[in-house]
C-alpha cells in the first residue's frame, strides 16, 4: 500500500501539521494588518539646455579631395556628401565651401598599442 512504513506514516503527519500551522499562520496576520506610515516626497526637475553650435565650414584648396578633407577632419566622407549635396565624390572644386556637421565632444581615441606576451 501506499503507507507501509513508519517513516511515510512520519512524513504524511509532518506534512500534515506543518500545512496547519502555515494556514493558521497565514490568516492570523491577514486580520491584523501591520500599521502604514506615508511619508511625503519631494521631487526635482532637471531642466537641461542645448546650446546652438553652428556648423563648421570649410572651403576646398586647390589639390584637396572630398576622401581627404573627410580624412583630415575625422568626417563620413557619405555624411559629408549628403550635407553639401555632392553626388560624385571626386567632383570637388577649388574654392566651394563645404558644411561640416557640428562638433560633438567626442574625442576620438587611437586604438590600443599593448603588445602580446
Amino acid at each position: 500500500m501506499f503507507l507501509n512504513g513508519r517513516l511515510q506514516k512520519y512524513l504524511l503527519a509532518i506534512t500534515i501539521v506543518t500545512g496547519l500551522l502555515s494556514i493558521f499562520f497565514a490568516r492570523r496576520g491577514v486580520e491584523n494588518p501591520p500599521p502604514t506610515t506615508v511619508l511625503a516626497v519631494e521631487t526635482t526637475v532637471v531642466t537641461t539646455t542645448t546650446i546652438y553650435v553652428p556648423p563648421i565650414r570649410y572651403v576646398v584648396q586647390r589639390g584637396d579631395t572630398l576622401f581627404s578633407i573627410a580624412e583630415n577632419n575625422r568626417l563620413d566622407m557619405r555624411l559629408l556628401m549628403v550635407m553639401n549635396g555632392i553626388t560624385d565624390p571626386d567632383h570637388v572644386e577649388a574654392g566651394q565651401e563645404l558644411v561640416f556637421p557640428p562638433a560633438n565632444g567626442f574625442v576620438p581615441i587611437a586604438p590600443p598599442t599593448t603588445m602580446k606576451p
